[in-house]
């Protein structure tokens, strides 16, 4: 089952689903039960429409992801950011309120790679796992999977921070899908260099951080990646005026690879689409609920345009 850091919650007892024999029991936090799938290669999501999730990755680490596993054409997935030092649990789910009436089918991947650090001081480590091991592939062997059981044709990847770095390494893996990113990093190395550095140094030991980043731009640098992969997906960026670092450091180099020579406008491709705009709260990661909501419609519709529905 998977770790967990800061709070303390109570479980039910443990059940064995008759449906699929997978060992359940009632999580009172999310309100849904809690499966203890077997491996990777045996996920079965028959026995619960709604549920939290957990499968061992091996080296004691587990991934959990919350599922909302309707029929639908669109499958939306979204990836948490940076946990809070006052509330750093594990696992932490984005977005399952404001995504609820809007998606049939819904899932949210915690990030394991937190889980490497006991003494829960790194906060923020974009899904990249470590040496020898990288969540990604992983979540997208699940999301293969839901698909399956949803019938849905169509993903779209969502995240913030973080969490949008993520959802454009993700996304630039599936070609078709789209990534919906709100004020995303687009290259590790022009992050915070404490932030980062507690990443490397917590989960890498004596790597050489820089010289991995330079080695591994598909792993590291998303403006390096997709500038030589140049990934059959559809982006849809978002980002505050106000927050100025990422407007310089993240949003213009990603940007500008595009083609995009103003400050908010569409690739000549038209699968690439950056919104500039003025928050009503200042600074990063300040996007309202009324401001997430009027920019999905925008993206989603985008989107659809896109592939001619």
């Amino acid at each position: 089952m998977g770790y967990e850091y800061g709070i303390v919650r109570g479980m039910s007892e443990v059940s064995v689903n008759p449906r699929t024999g997978l060992r359940e029991e009632w999580d009172p936090f999310f309100q849904v039960p809690r499966v203890q799938q077997r491996s990777l290669g045996a996920l079965r999501f028959e026995g619960q429409l709604t549920a939290v999730h957990a499968v061992p990755l091996g080296r004691g680490l587990t991934l959990d992801w919350y599922a909302r596993l309707g029929r639908g054409d669109e499958l939306f997935v979204t990836f948490q950011g940076a946990a809070s030092r006052e509330k750093n649990i594990y696992p932490m789910f984005t977005r399952v309120s404001s995504m609820r009436g809007k998606a049939k089918a819904f899932m949210s991947f915690a990030d394991p790679t937190l889980l490497v650090d006991h003494s829960r001081e790194m906060l923020l480590s974009w899904h990249l796992g470590g040496p020898g091991w990288d969540p990604i592939p992983a979540v997208l062997r699940v999301i293969r999977r839901a698909q399956r059981k949803t019938g849905a044709r169509h993903i779209a990847f969502l995240g913030g921070s973080g969490g949008g770095y993520a959802a454009l390494r993700a996304s630039a893996a599936v070609p078709g899908s789209m990534a919906f990113v709100q004020e995303p990093q687009t290259t590790i190395a022009k992050y915070l260099p404490p932030v980062v550095a507690r990443y490397f140094d917590t989960v890498w030991g004596d790597w050489d951080a820089q010289k991995l980043m330079e080695a591994f731009p598909e792993r590291f640098d998303m403006v390096r990646h997709y500038a030589a992969a140049r990934p059959e997906n559809f982006v849809y960026y978002v980002q505050s005026r106000a927050d100025s670092p990422h407007v310089e450091n993240h949003y213009a180099p990603f940007r500008e690879l595009h083609g995009v020579t103003t400050d908010s406008g569409v690739s000549r491709g038209g699968n690439r689409h950056f919104v500039l705009y003025d928050g009503e709260v200042p600074g990063h990661g300040k996007i309202t609920a009324g401001e997430f909501d009027r920019f999905f419609q925008q993206a989603v519709a985008a989107w659809r345009a896109s592939r001619g529905k």
